[in-house]
């Protein structure tokens, strides 16, 4: 509960879109959305001898994670071409400013990642089994240059 104890309902983590513009997908699976200070650690021996440890942030002090995207494969996916054009080296082609964006119950938008330059590093295809009724996933990891967060302690 918050600190001024007003009830506020947490946000649903169940209820969301990815949105790459003009194609969209949808998803089982987001993760990697982390936001991470670098670290750099000085030693230093005091006037007794003793080692002393100081840690500061280091030269980037924002480091973005790579975004995981999992969803079911299915013909006409929208990454595969992305994907190719990335292996073909088109670089100019593929960066894109995408978003993922997160519902409410009553499908209201209640949070929206943005990310900048947004672009597929690597696919890679769930394990095949014949014991299972899971249908293939395709895992896309997606490096990006940067994201904003709106909705999130507006």
């Amino acid at each position: 509960m918050p600190p001024s104890g007003k009830r506020v309902d947490p946000i649903i983590a169940n209820r969301f879109y990815l949105d790459l513009g003009k194609d969209g997908v949808s998803v089982q699976e987001v993760g990697g959305i982390d936001f991470e200070t670098e670290m750099g650690e000085l030693q230093q021996s005091s006037k007794s001898g003793r080692v002393a440890y100081i840690k500061t942030p280091g030269a980037n002090p924002l480091k973005m994670g790579k975004i995981t995207v999992k969803y079911a494969a299915y013909k006409g996916d929208p990454m595969e071409p992305w994907r190719n054009d990335v292996i073909a080296g088109k670089m100019e082609k593929v960066r894109k400013d995408i978003s993922l964006v997160l519902y409410d119950h009553e499908a209201k938008e209640v949070l929206r990642f943005n990310f900048k330059n947004a672009w597929p590093s690597k696919r890679a295809f769930s394990s095949l089994t014949s014991k299972g009724n899971d249908p293939l996933a395709v895992t896309i990891t997606l490096d990006h240059e940067g994201v904003t967060v709106k909705g999130y302690n507006e």
